[in-house]
């Protein structure tokens, strides 16, 4: 059993340190960067700008020039009307509402190993091997559910097998859940293998404390809950439409900026009398606008392989350093938990 102790070191701690970096550092980094998930997008934009530019100054005549500077006006009273802080502002709040309300959901055994730490104590062998099956059971169910959900923790156990090498789950049990013909996931098998445990452990008269059981009981029953509440996330995401009405106004607009923002000559209008080659303020607004759309698009399913996606394997590595340390208490024997 690998208790991770060589991987991802004082991850814990980063957070401490992150809101310290210097500004000039943090405008620079390329990784999780609004550069990064924005270059494409303004790559194309001055590009198809700078040919429209040049199209206008030295390819029309003077007729096809008055009739462009009409078509800048018609864009231009497109772009005042229509409301892209509005829409995007609306949208990134409700994703990154529900983003953050996910990884809450996440499960942590720390509650579970403590309930069955008060009210299982014998250091008998049938009581040591209770603890241990409760607790990696629970374990258990959470892996199996991460599995279906995100790609780096199916990678870290493409199969079942490979828990079995891990320790996470016996030959037997792979066995028995081979054999069940899936409907839908299955990942809560394992709890009636915990309910089942429980039970006979009151039965057998290992757990004679009624409270006792009904708080172990309830504890578990909130860790499957929210592990039903994660793949629930996983299976319902954010209406497509919405997402499409975002995106649609935010390129549109960009489209229409393709025009608008182009310069024709002396006006009215001050900030027009200047001829402004590289239009700043648009590229601004791209940044800024595109980066908050990619933001809401990245962080909609956090369980994927962005820079910003929850570090799942780090929460598996971290419950089971935490169970080891959890059965350490009780002297047992550093194979401790999981028996192949």
């Amino acid at each position: 059993m690998t208790t991770g102790a060589s991987i991802y070191p004082d991850e814990m701690d980063k957070g401490a340190t992150s809101n310290h970096m210097g500004i000039g550092r943090m405008l620079i980094m390329w990784r999780r960067s609004v550069y990064k998930v924005v270059y494409q997008e303004l790559i194309v934009f001055l590009l198809l700008f700078g040919i429209l530019s040049v199209v206008y100054r030295f390819v029309l005549n003077n007729d096809q020039k008055k009739y462009f500077e009409q078509s800048k006006v018609f864009f231009q009273s497109y772009i005042d009307h229509l409301s892209v802080p509005f829409l995007l502002g609306f949208y990134v709040t409700t994703v990154a509402g529900r983003w953050w309300q996910q990884y809450l959901t996440i499960p942590w055994p720390d509650r579970l190993m403590l309930a069955i730490q008060i009210y299982i104590t014998s250091d008998q062998e049938p009581i040591r091997e209770l603890r241990q099956g409760l607790v990696r059971r629970s374990l258990l169910m959470l892996v199996l559910l991460l599995r279906s959900i995100s790609p780096a923790v199916r990678r870290r156990y493409p199969t079942l097998h490979s828990l079995v090498l891990d320790g996470v789950m016996t030959r037997k049990e792979k066995q028995s859940f081979e054999s069940i013909v899936p409907v839908v996931n299955l990942f809560w098998v394992s709890a009636t293998w915990f309910a089942t445990a429980l039970q006979d452990a009151v039965s057998d008269g290992m757990l004679t404390n009624e409270y006792g059981t009904k708080l172990i009981m309830e504890e578990f029953l909130e860790f499957r809950a929210n592990c039903g509440a994660l793949w629930s996330y996983n299976w319902v995401s954010i209406p497509m439409i919405y997402t499409q009405v975002c995106t649609l106004s935010t390129y549109s607009y960009f489209i229409a900026c393709l025009v608008a923002r182009q310069y024709t000559g002396p006006s009215h209008q001050s900030l027009q009398d200047i001829d402004i080659v590289l239009p700043i303020g648009t590229v601004m607004e791209l940044v800024c606008y595109v980066g908050l759309l990619k933001v809401a698009e990245q962080i909609k399913n956090p369980f994927g392989d962005s820079d910003e996606d929850f570090d799942l394997n780090f929460l598996i590595t971290r419950h089971l350093r935490v169970v080891y340390l959890f059965c350490s208490f009780f002297n047992f024997h550093h194979s401790f938990i999981f028996v192949k």
